[in-house]
């Protein structure tokens, strides 16, 4: 390939899609697979630039190589990104001083026809006003119908008048820029991704912070904070692990007989710990004097293989990224508990970290930092839920997983009970009816706030899990209380404190897309019982359903709900994407006579509301009554907290 032949061109998102390019994805490309983390972040992205009154936000790169026609091309690398916009252009093609539609048949999918015909029509006026697809949805078409409909359920929540809308449609059309590179045609596309697949990894955020922390170290020290630094960074792991690799000597030193609980009581300490190990047989000498280039080379890209002990470790899987860890900690190391207080935004982290180091010690600083770093990651490994595959496993995505590692006393290796489970001599591990209810709250808030940068709730659970003297003797029932707490203080900021802008009632609660995730699915924890605790788990959900449609089905008979009963939330619950879809626009009774096994999944509120419209009906009484139901199961959940205007 000659880098010469190589055209870049930065382009505004009006740009890619005029002068009559046209975008082909080929049919060796992956079928469109964005899901709500990815949409809302972009869209959250763009939103943040256009009220920062930023001049322009780079989206990034978009790889393309020229076809036979001129300004016809074929997507390498970009996809996702580029269907995305397409999807948000054509939701707000009416929002705006004029209608925009250039991007209208610029983009489609070589031998796919499916997913070029679902381009097609989410743009129909049929569509937009929230008539589903009747057809069965197959993996090409679905995952674009998927897509719209977030974007449609994101942009009606972010954006409840035309005013702001309208902004953030012309700020996203000329002021989101993307670098267009063309490949010449003569490039070895298999060459290409080769290279592609196989270079470095480029230097990001997380290692200049790193690499600038260590800098202000002794020698001495460098190598010490490399070791924390990188077992803290490998988020898949329990800590307990990755700080000593197949050493199981130094693991019971650092954390215990037991190896659960950190040991030492500050950075230098763990550093004396480690520095009567033996240095030829370790990873590194703590009182090895390195340059700061050689640490970086040494410690951050050492391959260090596993050893058996490790095994079933790789089982678990985090639920944040590092960068984003690194905010958390940061925030508990400066006391920040306001969450308006560094946003958890690791685009900004080198900024986040040279704004929170001081001027004056910052050496004691970077030592007080690396070992709260630690100490947050042997709490957040214990007592913050992951992602648990196991042979029993039945989601492609695992199960939730609130455990904790200790030492297996007859084999010396690591064992994970759950976190509040005390009995070391019997096989029987269900965890106390708290421990569950501390692991749905948990999965509760992981599915309500689902974008990295709105999950202050694991910020305010460290800062608590810090405070408390001792690990060990941190109960089920504390966290179980601070979790509540924060879900009932969001849930009134949300429902009983916000207003409705255009709402001429001034104690009106929000309606529609206007009611946060988090009212639903704190609902949806309070109507657990005892019996449901035990098999129900919180799945992913990002789409509000109205039970009674906004457009029935015409072929379908029932009661009506009228306009002013449509969108309370006593006709509302939060479903999945592909529920909205199945669900249609079906009558409620047809609902819950179709989709037993879907309702009983998704919504315990859902369920209540299908076993009401198989009873007596759904009209508006019923709705009237489940919301009246609803309300007063929030108000006594809230209790104190709430100040009572209603």
């Amino acid at each position: 390939m000659n880098p010469d032949a190589l055209k870049p061109e930065l382009l505004t998102v009006d740009e890619l899609f005029s002068h009559g390019n046209v975008y082909t994805v080929p049919i060796y490309q992956r079928n469109y697979a964005w899901r709500a983390v990815q949409i809302e972040q972009l869209i959250s992205d763009i939103q943040d630039a256009a009220m920062g009154h930023e001049s322009s936000y780079f989206l990034g790169n978009l790889v393309v190589t020229p076809r036979a026609k001129p300004n016809d091309f074929e997507v390498i690398d970009g996809q996702q990104r580029l269907t995305t916009l397409y999807l948000l252009l054509t939701f707000l093609e009416h929002v705006g001083p004029q209608p925009y539609d250039r991007h209208k048949g610029r983009l489609q999918y070589e031998s796919r026809a499916r997913a070029s015909e679902a381009l097609r029509r989410v743009g129909q006026a049929s569509y937009r006003d929230g008539r589903q697809v009747q057809d069965s949805l197959t993996e090409e078409d679905g995952g674009i119908h998927e897509g719209f409909n977030i974007i449609h359920q994101t942009i009606e929540t972010k954006f409840r008048d035309s005013v702001s809308r309208g902004k953030f449609a012309e700020f996203l059309r000329f002021k989101v820029t993307v670098v267009r590179a063309s490949l010449p045609p003569t490039t070895d596309l298999n060459r290409y991704f080769e290279i592609m697949n196989t270079r470095g990894q480029q230097l990001l955020q997380v290692d200049i912070v790193k690499a600038r922390l260590m800098s202000k170290l002794p020698d001495a020290e460098r190598a010490g904070f490399a070791w924390i630094w990188d077992a803290c960074a490998d988020m898949d792991t329990y800590v307990q692990m990755s700080l000593a690799r197949g050493d199981t000597g130094l693991r019971s030193t650092i954390f215990g007989d037991d190896w659960c609980w950190l040991v030492p009581a500050d950075f230098n300490a763990l550093l004396r710990m480690r520095s009567q190990f033996d240095a030829s047989t370790s990873t590194f000498s703590a009182v090895a004097a390195l340059s700061l280039e050689d640490a970086l080379q040494k410690y951050a890209q050492a391959h260090v293989q596993k050893s058996s002990a490790d095994e079933g470790n790789e089982r678990f899987r985090s639920t944040i990224e590092f960068s984003v860890f690194l905010l958390h900690v940061l925030k508990v190391k400066n006391g920040q508990g306001d969450e308006n207080e560094g946003q958890l935004d690791d685009k900004h982290l080198i900024a986040s970290f040279t704004n929170a180091m001081p001027t004056d010690h910052e050496v004691q600083w970077v030592r007080d930092f690396a070992f709260t770093l630690l100490k947050c990651r042997n709490l957040f490994d214990a007592f913050i839920l992951k992602r648990q595959f196991t042979a029993s496993t039945d989601s492609e995505e695992g199960d939730w997983s609130l455990q904790r590692l200790q030492k297996n006393t007859s084999s010396a290796r690591p064992d994970y009970p759950p976190t509040f489970w005390q009995n070391a001599t019997t096989d029987e591990r269900e965890p106390d009816t708290t421990t569950r209810d501390a692991l749905l709250l948990q999965s509760m808030l992981r599915i309500t706030y689902t974008s990295p940068r709105t999950m202050h709730w694991i910020t305010q659970t460290l800062q608590w899990l810090v405070r408390q003297e001792k690990p060990g003797t941190i109960t089920s029932a504390g966290l179980v209380d601070l979790l509540q707490n924060y879900a009932r203080a969001k849930v009134k900021s949300a429902f009983f404190d916000t207003k409705e802008p255009s709402d001429e009632q001034p104690n009106a609660h929000p309606q529609g897309f206007g009611i946060a995730r988090i009212v639903f699915t704190y609902l949806d924890y309070l109507l657990l019982d005892e019996a449901t605790k035990k098999d129900f788990k919180f799945q992913f959900r990002t789409s509000i359903e109205h039970f009674y449609p906004q457009h029935p089905d015409k072929q379908q008979s029932g009661a009506e709900v009228t306009d002013k009963k449509l969108h309370l939330l006593g006709n509302l619950a939060l479903v999945s994407v592909g529920a909205n879809s199945k669900f249609s626009n079906s009558f409620p009774k047809a609902k819950a006579e179709n989709f037993k096994d879907i309702i009983a999944q998704q919504s315990p509120k859902l369920r209540q509301m299908a076993d009401i419209a198989l009873r007596d009906g759904w009209g508006d009484a019923q709705v009237q009554a489940h919301h009246s139901a609803m309300l007063t199961t929030l108000q006594n959940a809230l209790g104190s907290h709430l100040n009572m205007r209603d």
